[in-house]
């Protein structure tokens, strides 16, 4: 659809072109969710693998119902965020200026392709290594023992934390590409930013230096590579007339 034709377009037509592409989105959704719940036994098996041979428990009856359909809705969400994104992206594109649109376009699949790429990061490095951490301050005369739902929560909610934070190399590109943000400023900000991640690296991991660098050079590599796309942005911009936004 055009940028005139949605111009033309009465609120009710887009009203119910919202409408449709909600139920598509939602439709995808519950179906997605139905099929992870199905294969409820599978998916613990995968999200517990990073804690080893720990045991998850449940403290009440229907607790373990419950964490299976939380577990479902989550994945289901996860597993169905394409096609979320998708429809969203097709309700919102005619809309875009032409700038928008190839930035809109060129981000899509970095959006994924970083997202992916923090999750696994995320799965087969750091949370393991937080989850050993955390787990050791128990001591030896107890037994630690986590709750399902528990567990679950913090699984995804780790999880969909860095595979945001792996975005802000596409954040940095587009905010470039739109002048909103220099390298220079970063560059400025650098010495800062690695006192934080180093921070970060001897609080969230064990007292073991090959831990703290497994998870340190990663984020110093992730911010250089931010001012490297807000180089690449800029230049993208000033390349074009319309780059600027009024």
């Amino acid at each position: 659809m055009s940028r005139d034709a949605d111009a033309n377009m009465t609120v009710l037509q887009h009203i119910a072109e919202l409408r449709y592409r909600l139920i598509v989105a939602g439709a995808v959704f519950l179906a997605v969710s139905i099929a992870c719940f199905i294969a409820a036994e599978p998916l613990r098996r995968f999200l517990t693998r990073p804690a080893g041979g720990l045991r998850l428990v449940f403290f009440s009856p229907p607790e373990a119902l419950m964490a299976q359909f939380k577990l479902a809705l989550l994945a289901g969400v996860v597993l169905a965020s394409p096609v979320i994104l998708y429809q969203l992206v097709a309700f919102i594109y005619p809309a875009l200026t032409a700038l928008e649109k190839k930035i809109c376009l060129r981000s899509l699949f970095g959006v994924v392709a970083l997202f992916g790429a923090g999750i696994v990061f995320s799965y087969r490095v750091l949370f393991p290594a937080v989850l050993r951490f955390l787990l050791h301050h128990g001591g030896d005369g107890a037994t630690p023992k986590l709750a399902i739902s528990e567990y679950i929560s913090l699984f995804f909610s780790f999880h969909l934390f860095f595979g945001a934070v792996f975005q802000l190399p596409l954040v940095a590109w587009a905010l470039g590409r739109l002048d909103l943000l220099r390298a220079q400023q970063l560059r400025r900000f650098r010495k800062y930013a690695l006192l934080i991640i180093l921070i970060l690296a001897a609080v969230l991991t064990p007292p073991d230096p090959l831990t703290q660098i497994l998870l340190a050079l990663p984020l110093v590599l992730l911010y250089e590579l931010c001012i490297l796309m807000v180089q690449l942005g800029g230049r993208g911009c000033t390349k074009e007339e319309a780059c600027r936004p009024s």
